[in-house]
């Protein structure tokens, strides 16, 4: 159980994006999937999805990348974190990026 000093400070969400770059007839390209959720159900966007209580950073990047795509084994590189107050509309969320090429 967390000490009580922990218990002041709100809930805020983790989430990891994976940014998956290749190349297809010498053009580069960005993977993207369509979002099967709100908010903006149906549009395309990067790949991403929550932090994971068990796992880490890297661990959670590889489970996103598999589980929307079925790559495993993907060298994944932490490009940065997002963290601006107001970028998602429904809950306060972290996000930290991961690319591979």
């Amino acid at each position: 159980m967390a000490p009580e000093r922990y218990k002041e400070y709100e809930h805020i969400l983790v989430a990891v994006d994976c940014i998956i770059f290749g190349f297809h007839k010498n053009e580069l390209k960005l993977l993207l999937i369509k979002r099967d959720f709100e908010p903006e159900k149906g549009k395309w966007s990067l790949m991403g999805g929550f932090l994971d209580d068990d796992e880490s950073l890297d661990e959670a990047a590889q489970r996103i990348l598999k589980t929307l795509t079925g790559l495993h084994d993907i060298y994944l590189d932490q490009l940065h974190s997002f963290g601006d107050v107001d970028r998602d509309p429904v809950e306060r969320t972290i996000s930290v990026a991961y690319y591979a090429l």
